[in-house]
């Protein structure tokens, strides 16, 4: 395997801390395609909001960041445009997509359509173990909560909902559902920022744990799907804070290739 689809992990790890950030949201770092490596690269770095809402990315410049042709950054860049994360704009470059109300709503939409049936099914299947699990979750929420710690927040926030999908017998679904919530992380790292909304959705997740433990099916959907339309709640608040971010025209997007 060449240099140009094989990247060393040192290499990445190197390129992260210059662009300030640590592993998450599925970051590779054993040895994937370089594109691949890119991609998840960049993709946290947008969904962290390091980089941010019409900041142009430089193909060159990444490129040499990495060590690499420009082709797998402009892999990359095209993977990131699918999920409409860039805008590849002709003749002026790419550069981080501005937030959209509907991508968010639509994101809003599937998820839930995914994660009120897991609820259910979770609420009949809950095990003693995952439920010290969730509790456990629960827990580490309240602490990172009191200390506005909203990375380890968002990070403990998705293994509580992976636990549910665990709960459920759908363990792979959770793979799923990151897929299509992108739009609706970058909202809720910005409305993370403020503690009191941290502990507000502390108390959407033990009201939600409250109905599993009971095996309330149905309770257990309706405090999910509750749970779900909160980042809409924020949405304004957070498009009155940064009205910069948000797309004011449709964006000229590639063809798909």
């Amino acid at each position: 395997m060449t240099s140009e689809t094989t990247m060393k992990a040192p290499r990445v790890k190197s390129m992260s801390a210059d662009l300030g950030g640590d592993a998450g949201y599925g970051y590779r770092q054993d040895g994937g395609s370089i594109a691949s490596q890119i991609f998840e690269h960049l993709m946290q770095q947008i969904l962290d909001m390091r980089l941010q809402p019409f900041q142009e990315l430089s193909e060159a410049r990444l490129a040499a960041e990495f060590g690499v042709s420009r082709t797998p950054v402009r892999e990359a860049f095209a993977r990131l445009a699918r999920r409409g994360l860039v805008d590849i704009l002709p003749q002026r470059g790419t550069r981080v997509s501005p937030l959209s109300e509907d991508l968010i709503a639509k994101s809003r939409f599937i998820r839930e359509a995914l994660e009120r049936p897991l609820a259910r099914l979770a609420a009949e299947k809950l095990t003693s173990e995952i439920e010290a699990l969730l509790m456990r979750e629960v827990a580490l929420q309240k602490t990172f909560a009191e200390l506005s710690d909203d990375q380890s927040f968002l990070q403990s926030d998705d293994r509580f909902h992976a636990l549910i999908a665990k709960a459920a017998g759908f363990e792979s679904i959770w793979d799923d559902v990151r897929e299509v919530k992108f739009h609706m992380d970058r909202v809720r790292r910005l409305s993370l920022l403020s503690q009191q909304h941290m502990f507000f959705i502390v108390g959407e997740h033990i009201e939600i744990l409250d109905r599993l433990k009971a095996h309330d099916a149905d309770g257990a959907d309706k405090s999910m799907a509750v749970h779900l339309i909160s980042v809409m709640r924020e949405l304004d608040l957070v498009r009155a804070k940064h009205p910069e971010y948000f797309l004011t025209e449709p964006p000229t997007r590639p063809q798909a290739g």
